[in-house]
């Protein structure tokens, strides 16, 4: 009887560890939550009169935001007489309008959503980042759990797709230009990041979901699998206000475009710099993103 209550003990010792084990991974797994320093968040009324302050869109978990952008600030901060601090924006419209009152000086925006705002709020693009064969672009992708049966667009059809948010490219490219038939599927929801996005479907909460190739590549092996990508759209611009400070919007080009990740004087440096900029940056037009209109979905093809 003793070993008997020895092993049910043991048992109950167990169920109960592999019960907090559950609890913790899915704490660990839940990207929805912010970044502990709300220092990161907001405008500052204390700032140095130097300071420029840089936005960046909430697209993926803030976590991950600051951990790859900050090191960028820090070496523009080495490369230009200016200080510059991270202002992390819960939306892209939150953004815009953060550009707009002054609140912030540039902002790392998504293309979709610079595209569509430049005309109202008086934006212009910067600089976009390469990829990693030297060009300006990206892909959204759409994923599927790794044993789905969805193996192309048209088995999208009747199921649930998941989104990132409604003012991204990735949150789009499907419905808005054409490539699936939004009145056939049985559910979209858009979430607030990419990485959520992922989340979802691993779970199996959503049959697919959109996001940058990029964010793919980061789960590559890891139970999902790409069914489509979309055609090259140009990157995601650094935007400023038409009106802001040459010198400032100067120092900031200058130091961005002398990045050559093949110097080593730059490669241990950009390994803690965001996936996005690991590969430099060209200067950036208006006319680059004119492709993002609906309509003009061929240039995309070419």
């Amino acid at each position: 009887m003793a070993y008997k209550k020895i092993w049910m003990t043991l048992a109950a010792l167990a169920t109960v560890a592999a019960l907090i084990s559950w609890i913790l991974f899915r704490l660990m797994i839940d990207i929805s939550a912010s970044y502990p320093s709300d220092n990161i968040h907001k405008h500052r009324a204390d700032q140095r009169a130097d300071t420029v302050n840089i936005g960046v869109v909430s697209r993926f978990p803030a976590n991950i935001l600051y951990q790859g952008y900050q090191p960028l600030l820090d070496y523009l901060i080495e490369e230009t007489p200016y200080h510059f601090e991270l202002v992390i924006s819960p939306s892209y419209s939150d953004a815009v309008m953060l550009l707009a009152d002054g609140s912030i000086h540039a902002a790392f925006l998504g293309s979709y959503i610079y595209f569509i705002s430049q005309e109202d709020f008086n934006l212009v693009p910067v600089l976009k980042p390469l990829n990693e064969d030297g060009k300006p672009f990206f892909h959204s992708v759409v994923i599927v759990k790794e044993d789905s049966d969805i193996h192309d667009l048209e088995s999208l059809y009747g199921r649930n797709l998941a989104l990132p948010s409604d003012l991204s490219y990735s949150g789009n490219w499907l419905t808005a230009y054409g490539w699936v038939d939004e009145s056939r599927l049985s559910r979209k929801t858009h979430f607030s990041n990419h990485h959520i996005v992922v989340y979802e479907v691993m779970r199996g909460n959503y049959d697919a979901g959109s996001v940058k190739d990029r964010v793919a590549d980061e789960f590559s092996g890891r139970g999902i699998r790409v069914i489509a990508q979309s055609d090259p759209v140009p990157g995601s611009p650094l935007v400023a206000s038409a009106d802001y400070d040459p010198d400032i919007i100067g120092s900031i080009k200058t130091a961005l475009l002398q990045v050559d990740p093949s110097d080593p004087a730059f490669s241990d440096r950009i390994q803690q710099w965001d996936p996005e900029f690991a590969y430099g940056f060209i200067e950036a037009r208006p006319e680059d993103y004119l492709q993002l209109l609906p309509e003009n979905t061929s240039l995309l093809q070419e």
